[in-house]
């Protein structure tokens, strides 16, 4: 259960208090979260970057005949390997029943903040060099056809994705402005300097949570044909039972 909503509505504070280990968990949670997001942003754009300009190559034959789960293993073992350094020095504990204020140590806190900056300062250059290779083969050479015309459908579709990774880019890079401000307060004894910067922090991962989904329906063509598809399943289960039924309908007809 989100521990803000334990906070909000005053329910299950103290079970929660007396679960052990329940403060390290939810100390880690967000940023390895985190770091597990912007590692999908990573993925996007490698996975699309060996499309446009690796077409047809080893990797990208590779990339398509692997089993679909081996990207969800890879996509959750690399953030966690990444972040276990924080797990080892992981001493966290809440500061009362009512605010369950999560208290951790300036080791812990200030390795959280290193991990993530670093790791948001790396798949950043990656991204970006990335995509601007991706522009420059769609607008020079992938976007025109044997007769020299701009394959506009082509390069649309490569736009929308760009414009979806662009969006999850801004948001990595809010969240990553967080953690930067968290290193230079890892030394800070003041609380409530503290905790008005956490209070921040839902919002930031709310946001980071729900703009992948909206840019999908928003700008991803095979998400919207799906949603369409779903959102019609009955009218289409309702013609093809009608289209089942009237040759059955003649046929009798004609025996009487």
């Amino acid at each position: 259960m989100s521990i803000q909503l334990i906070r909000y509505f005053q329910i299950g504070n103290q079970l929660l208090f007396k679960v052990p280990g329940a403060a390290s968990y939810y100390a880690n949670a967000a940023p390895l979260l985190f770091l597990v997001r912007l590692f999908g942003v990573l993925l996007i754009t490698v996975q699309r970057y060996v499309t446009v300009c690796w077409h047809a190559s080893w990797l990208d034959t590779k990339i398509k005949k692997n089993h679909p789960m081996i990207l969800v293993i890879i996509h959750y073992t690399v953030p966690c390997i990444l972040y276990s350094p924080a797990f080892i020095v992981s001493e966290n504990e809440f500061q009362d029943p009512i605010s369950l204020f999560i208290i951790t140590s300036p080791l812990h806190a200030k390795l959280i903040s290193i991990i993530v900056s670093c790791s948001f300062l790396i798949v950043s250059v990656i991204v970006l060099v990335m995509y601007l290779s991706i522009l420059r083969v769609i607008f020079q050479a992938s976007n025109k056809n044997s007769s020299g015309r701009l394959n506009h459908p082509y390069r649309s579709r490569e736009i929308r994705l760009a414009a979806h990774v662009f969006l999850l880019s801004i948001m990595s890079a809010t969240v990553f402005t967080y953690y930067w401000m968290k290193i230079g307060m890892a030394t800070v004894t003041d609380s409530d300097k503290i905790m008005a910067l956490r209070i921040f922090y839902p919002i930031l991962t709310c946001n980071f949570s729900y703009i992948n989904p909206i840019t999908l329906i928003l700008l991803n063509k095979d998400v919207q044909k799906m949603i369409r598809i779903m959102t019609g399943f009955f009218r289409i289960f309702q013609k093809n039972k009608m289209v089942a039924v009237i040759p059955n309908a003649s046929s009798s007809r004609f025996r009487t």
